[in-house]
């Protein structure tokens, strides 16, 4: 029995947005649109919504910012040495790079 419940609610997904990578569905509830994120193929996130348009807006949304995850996560290196050199300029003391226990809470301070 329960495996014809899931072909049901299978049958109304509704596919709202595909690409490459992406794709989105939404199921109406009848009191709220449930959907879902798959990417490659593997659930991602979910969420829910109060027409199918604002299902559309909020996938819209979700798929903008993994967009920028995985065009940042391409990208080679980090700015760990530009964010340092900030902070020096603003006065921020850095630890100090000794391996020694004794030392290891202590600051140093910017030159």
């Amino acid at each position: 029995m329960a495996h014809s419940a899931e072909q049901a609610a299978e049958e109304q997904r509704i596919l709202i947005h595909t690409d490459s990578r992406y794709a989105a569905y939404t199921i109406d509830l009848d009191y709220m649109w449930r959907w879902e994120i798959l990417r490659d193929g593997e659930f991602v996130q979910e969420g829910c919504s109060l027409s199918q348009n604002s299902a559309r807006e909020a996938v819209a949304h979700v798929l903008n910012f993994f967009r920028r995850q995985d065009e940042s996560a391409g990208t080679p290196g980090d700015n760990s040495e530009e964010i340092k050199r900030l902070l020096r300029a603003l006065g921020t003391p850095e630890p100090i790079a000794d391996k020694n226990d004794t030392t290891k809470n202590e600051l140093a301070q910017p030159e």
